[in-house]
């Protein structure tokens, strides 16, 4: 019988004592594996050193890591909105700004985030044409947005491209339509927005937070008539006026004032909706405002219960009388009494926007800038010279997010697990200590028969290097099974996952150093076999 069958068949003998060793040697290393393969792709997904843009411009409330986090990983709620002049102020700075789009979250539909956005996000221009390749949008370096079908939304219809998550998580497919649900947060019913989009096209997948987003252009978004009543009352509130919804109550509420006037007062238009609470989104487009072009008649699609206006005359504020020849427009909206809606539908699908660009607002911009001068000129201008926004690094507020949230506590875990291995260490040494105890005729009896000291010496080493080297086998894999179960729980909850199977050299060093540590804790009952007097334990036997 050989060295190794022998310690085979001494494990065997003792196989409660030696299983439960080893169980205590596999937590202590799936949980150290686990904690570097998160703390690592952690560091990887958060602290990202390759995106494709150097600087997000936002709103100057709020904090950059909120600007940051719903942006990019579409968690946390939007910091406000930017003037839509920010964005056009960004494009016409060619010297320092090579790239800028206009990005923003606010509505929702079954869960997953509605983002407003332009086709130069996916790389195509406002007339569907591939963009320059000096120009194109990168979310990572080297990485672009692709489609796996359909086509990109135009700007001026109500379509939508989604990510390659959601027809898994909400249903939806090419060619289906939905209606977005208001806010991020919905509660109770559901309060869904009218109007329809329509599914043009679905992206690949990319392993980011944009594989469970819903992309549109923002002139759909305005023209909802919540959202473009809020454009409309927040630019009131600019001017020192109150909001239109609530400068029509008085005068319902006061119906004596009227009949001492001395001529009848006219009817009090009916009441506006209460002013919504604004989602942030960004602008889709740079086409000019009302008249948008109408190309293709083919690539709209029916939006059942949407009636075009008359194009042959002017529409007629609400409320208002119509002249002659001219149909007056709708006071409110026939569906839920959501108030007008702020477009013109066009009979090939395309649709003119009645809100003043003036009032359009987005949440977020992504810029790409032109080197390192034109990076720090563009942090300069929002931080000193421009009040209405401010620029963070995406790269700089996710490396100190890590280091201040994330970096501390993942250290302590992992001491902690360096602790539970130690602690197993010792479950070794206590196991073989016993077992020389219980084994000190056996012993004497291998000396007896030949066997040297150093070769019983091997013996114990061997067998406590063996539960090390075991245990920490079957510690890495299920370590990478629990950075797995992370991994899914992150892709839930941030649409990124965790590169769980991949290997790095400190998993091999903890394979090793455990292995040695067993091995050390061997020694203690190694040397008390290596001095077992032969005589005496033959003659008490």
């Amino acid at each position: 019988m050989n060295l190794f069958q022998l310690v085979l068949k001494q494990m065997r003998q003792r196989a409660l004592s030696t299983w439960l060793t080893l169980l205590s040697i596999v937590l202590g290393v799936s949980l150290a594996v686990a904690i570097m393969i998160l703390y690592r792709e952690g560091s990887d997904l958060f602290v990202q050193k390759n995106f494709g843009y150097e600087v997000i411009v936002g709103p100057p409330k709020g904090s950059p890591l909120q600007l940051v986090l719903n942006t990019v990983y579409q968690i946390e709620a939007p910091t406000g909105n930017i003037p839509y002049k920010v964005y056009e102020d960004l494009l016409r700075n060619r010297g320092d700004v090579k790239l800028a789009v206009p990005y923003a979250s606010g509505d929702t539909y079954k869960g997953l985030r509605i983002v407003g956005t332009a086709p130069k996000l996916f790389n195509f221009d406002d007339a569907g044409q591939p963009v320059d390749p000096e120009r194109r949008f990168e979310y990572q370096v080297g990485k672009s947005y692709e489609l796996a079908e359909g086509k990109v939304f135009a700007p001026n219809r109500f379509e939508a491209v989604i990510g390659s998550d959601v027809p898994q998580r909400a249903g939806l497919t090419l060619g289906q339509q939905f209606q977005a649900t208001h806010g991020l947060t919905p509660t109770g019913d559901p309060d869904e927005h009218e109007t329809k989009w329509t599914v043009v096209g679905r992206l690949k997948k990319t392993h980011t937070a944009a594989d469970r987003v819903i992309f549109i252009p923002l002139l759909s978004f305005y023209a909802i008539s919540e959202h473009g009543q809020a454009l409309e009352d927040q630019a009131r509130l600019k001017a020192g006026l109150p909001p239109a919804g609530r400068a029509a109550k008085p005068q319902a509420a006061a119906p004596a004032a009227s009949q001492t006037a001395s001529a009848p007062a006219p009817a009090a238009p009916p009441p506006a909706p209460a002013m919504p609470a604004m989602p942030s989104f960004s602008s889709s487009s740079l086409i000019p405002v009302p008249k948008l072009p109408t190309t293709d008649p083919h690539h709209g699609h029916d939006h059942a219960g949407e009636q075009a206006h008359d194009h042959d005359h002017p529409p007629v504020a609400a409320g208002a009388p119509a002249p002659a020849g001219v149909p007056a427009a709708p006071a409110h909206d026939d569906h839920h009494g959501h108030g007008h809606e702020h477009f013109t539908l066009n009979p090939d699908g395309t649709f003119e926007l009645d809100v003043p660009k003036s009032d359009w607002v987005v949440s977020a911009i992504l810029v790409k800038s032109r080197g390192t001068i034109g990076l720090m000129r563009i942090m300069h201008h929002y931080k000193v010279v421009d009040p209405n926004a401010v620029a963070v690094s995406p790269a700089e507020v996710m490396r100190q997010f890590f280091d201040t949230f994330l970096k501390t506590g993942t250290l302590l875990l992992l001491l902690i697990s360096v602790l539970v291995i130690i602690v197993a260490s010792v479950g070794v040494l206590v196991s073989i200590y016993n077992s020389v105890s219980a084994r000190v005729r056996e012993i004497a009896i291998l000396r007896a028969l030949g066997a040297t000291r150093a070769r019983i010496l091997a013996i114990i080493c061997l067998e406590a290097g063996l539960i090390g080297l075991a245990g920490g086998l079957l510690g890495v894999i299920f370590g990478h099974l629990l950075a797995a179960g992370g991994s899914l729980y992150m892709s839930r909850f941030l649409g990124q996952s965790l590169r769980w199977f991949s290997f790095d050299r400190f998993e091999l060093l903890t394979l090793l150093g455990v292995t040695v540590i067993a091995v050390l804790a061997g020694l203690v009952p190694a040397l008390k076999a290596y001095r077992v007097p032969v005589a005496t334990n033959l003659v008490a036997g």
